[in-house]
């Protein structure tokens, strides 16, 4: 008996799949941003801000980090010494805001009165900006001399936004 064998049937081939290829690509891609931006979080950590006009934009908020958790405690106690100040300036601030819109719509106009409005926000601005002055003031009176001299390395640094290598940058002395 005499068998034939039958060829082996090989699958038919695939055709080029280009929306494999796109998505794969796309999630490189995406990856790729991720890790840039994990990496530019982890090497330089968190972008530092200059807070609102009402808020202390002396004292950089990189500085508590290097701090123990008694020593920050102690020294953010400061701010939240004058904390009702600073929320009564900015509520205040809020509503001379709402004011300047009123004197704007109002019918007929009246220079007079924007002008007012406008002299009474800038007046309690310079009194916020006083009063954030007057606690980086006491702030820096409770400071040791390593912690004043780790305070001008934050700032200098927040400063130049960190381009200068090792120069004034924590940890790079």
């Amino acid at each position: 008996m005499t068998t034939t064998e039958t060829p082996v049937a090989t699958p038919p081939r695939r055709a080029f799949n280009w929306l494999k290829i796109v998505l794969v690509a796309s999630l490189a891609l995406n990856l790729l941003f991720i890790g840039g931006g994990l990496a530019r979080f982890f090497v330089h950590g968190p972008p530092e801000r200059m807070t609102g006009i009402s808020q202390m934009q002396l004292i950089p908020r990189k500085f508590f980090s290097e701090l123990s958790g008694a020593r920050k405690a102690e020294l953010l106690k400061v701010f939240k010494d004058f904390g009702q100040e600073f929320r009564d300036g900015r509520k205040a601030a809020r509503v001379e805001v709402v004011n300047l819109a009123a004197a704007l719509e109002a019918e007929p106009y009246d220079a007079a009165k924007v002008k007012t409005v406008i002299d009474s926000f800038s007046g309690r601005s310079a009194h916020l900006i006083a009063t954030g002055g007057q606690a980086a003031h006491t702030l820096i009176e409770k400071l040791t001399p390593d912690e004043r001299k780790l305070l001008a390395r934050h700032i200098r640094q927040r400063e130049d936004g960190g381009r200068r290598k090792g120069e004034g940058r924590p940890g790079k002395d």
